[in-house]
């Protein structure tokens, strides 16, 4: 019998988890394969955001188990990475094994989410996943529940983008409603923009 999910606050320990977990849950992710079409750089591209976004402003959730995680930005914080040897590092390994391609999908990608990104104060969901051995059981919407009441507790929205239709259920079941869908340029694949108002 599975244990029932337990959601926690995590810091820099617990870095390398929260990338471990992120990694084989957006393993078949359509967009990031899309962006970044090489899945073993998965565990360092959620370190490095983890470390230059999430660690300085960021909220970051993490299941007891190590079966899910997520990251949550508060009002007025975006997703930044400081150019540095490490991500310097990413795109030269990117680039070694998969071409020029994914370097210019990375800013296309970014400008449909920018177009899309509400200007008013909210709460965003970048990321939430779980281990591919552990969907299913609930821990989605466990941390799904913690992240959104912190946005009912402050009375602010909560926004996501949705990179897998298959999720898009699980949003709308706490909350969450589509208000945009754009088709990545060049036949990529769609994404979903998503709003809740707070309760």
């Amino acid at each position: 019998m599975q244990a029932a999910a337990e959601i926690i606050g995590a810091g820099e320990a617990q870095s390398a988890s929260l990338a471990d977990i992120l990694a084989d849950a957006f393993a078949n992710d359509p967009v990031l394969n899309w962006v970044i079409p090489e899945r073993t750089l998965y565990p360092d591209f959620f370190r490095l955001i983890i470390r230059d976004t999430f660690l300085p402003g960021g909220i970051m959730h993490l299941e007891t188990g190590d079966r899910g995680a997520a990251l949550w930005l508060p009002p007025g914080r975006k997703l930044t990475v400081a150019p540095g040897l490490a991500m310097l590092s990413l795109f030269a390994r990117l680039l070694l094994r998969r071409g020029p391609m994914p370097l210019l999908r990375i800013p296309q990608q970014g400008k449909v989410f920018e177009r899309h990104h509400p200007q008013e104060p909210h709460y965003h969901l970048v990321f939430v996943g779980v281990r591919q051995s552990a969907q299913g059981l609930g821990v989605g919407s466990t941390l799904l529940k913690q992240g959104t009441r912190i946005c009912d507790q402050n009375h602010l929205p909560a926004y996501l983008e949705s990179s897998n239709e298959k999720n898009i259920p699980l949003y709308e079941r706490h909350g969450f409603e589509v208000i945009a869908q754009e088709n990545l340029p060049g036949g990529g694949p769609p994404a979903w923009f998503m709003w809740r108002e707070a309760r």
